[in-house]
């Protein structure tokens, strides 16, 4: 494992301007990466679905034995990620503070490409390896909505895009829906005739100050953090209000029981009141919970044995490309790459977990490699 090229290519890449929607300048970099290690490179239309300028990444090298394995990271991040400028301390990358630092998840990229680098190196045969550096990650998980696994050959795969130190695994991760709601009141002037009106934003307070929501059981959450109103007078009952939300769940039969809940819920407390409502839910992605005997997680427990770390299985709980993955029918887990406090200008990364988890992508290929036959 080489870390000063591990580190350089860190710099370069993080320090390459990308957000959801604008990864091109940072898909530029990949391909020829790809190319150079002798895959046959292609970009798909993901980006056409959330208006993004470019698609997902996708490398295909063929190997020489039957099998197949995916390795997957994003190349978007979240926002407060212009102008990164990396400091490192105490064996630790963090941001000048003013930014953040988008080890989510160009750590990730960067440790799937030196995992291919260190695999290839050995002259050992190995399967084909099938590689997705996603676009919008972070925004929706379009790029994986938008992958046309037809494309692909693989059964298992690893998103290298998780918190934790390295040896950590994400077996399991809750779906969610996104829920709106719209609420049509009367108006009327609040000081002469308050009692014409019907008040929208009443009514949304009622709605909400009556919902079940934050955490409902041991595995599922709903928060809803966004209310609006209409209004722009003080002296005018309020005729439209909205809020929006989400509702989180490892249990695919909660998840739809609480949407049910939730639309029962609102459409009483609106009746109640005279009030039109308008109820939107959006399936932003399904639950998955992969069991420890399954392949994918038998190749990652060996090949962290393998690297000397200890492999911490956990489930999660936000989403990740994987259970898109995983809903197209790919058993595939998330790899931990050594960063934490993710999404925040405090992020940090430890480079030692960072180098280890390039070791790891390395191990992971040379081990299912070992599963597969010659063709």
């Amino acid at each position: 494992m080489n870390k000063e090229r591990m580190y350089s290519e860190f710099m370069e890449l993080v320090t390459t301007d990308s957000a959801s929607g604008k990864e091109a300048a940072v898909a530029e970099k990949l391909i020829p990466k790809l190319e150079e290690l002798g895959f046959t490179v292609s970009r798909d239309n993901a980006g056409d679905l959330f208006g993004g300028e470019c698609g997902n990444v996708i490398g295909i090298r063929e190997g020489e034995l039957d099998g197949a394995i995916l390795l997957s990271s994003h190349m978007d991040r979240v926002p407060e990620g212009l102008g990164i400028k990396p400091v490192e301390k105490d064996g630790v990358l963090y941001s000048d503070g003013t930014t953040i630092l988008a080890a989510d998840d160009i750590s990730g990229v960067c440790a799937i490409l030196e995992g291919v680098r260190g695999a290839l190196a050995t002259g050992k045969p190995l399967p084909r390896i099938e590689i997705v550096f996603s676009v919008g990650e972070e925004l929706n998980l379009w790029g994986a909505k938008g992958m046309d696994v037809s494309m692909l050959k693989s059964r298992i795969g690893y998103m290298f895009d998780s918190p934790g130190r390295t040896g950590r695994v994400i077996n399991g991760a809750p779906g969610r829906y996104d829920l709106d709601v719209e609420i049509f009141g009367k108006p009327a002037h609040a000081g002469n005739e308050p009692e014409k009106g019907i008040d929208a934003a009443k009514i949304m307070c009622d709605m909400i100050s009556t919902l079940k929501q934050g955490r409902l059981d041991f595995e599922s959450t709903a928060n809803f953090p966004i209310l609006k109103t209409g209004s722009t007078a003080r002296n005018v009952v309020c005729d439209y209000a909205m809020f929006q939300g989400e509702t989180r769940s490892r249990s695919r039969q909660k998840l739809l029981d609480y949407v049910a809940y939730f639309e029962d819920h609102c459409k009483k407390v609106a009746e109640a009141a005279g009030a039109e409502i308008k109820i939107t839910k959006y399936e932003g992605f399904l639950p998955f919970l992969i069991p420890e005997d399954d392949e994918v997680m038998v190749v990652v427990k060996k090949a962290c044995e393998a690297v000397g770390i200890e492999c911490k299985v956990e489930v999660g709980g936000g989403g990740m490309d994987a259970n898109i993955y995983n809903a197209k029918g790919m058993f595939t887990v998330g790899v931990a790459t050594g960063y934490s406090k993710n999404h925040t200008k405090n992020e940090q990364l430890i480079l030692e977990d960072y180098y280890k988890s390039g070791e790891l992508a390395q191990k992971i290929i040379e081990t299912y490699a070992e599963r597969c036959e010659s063709k």
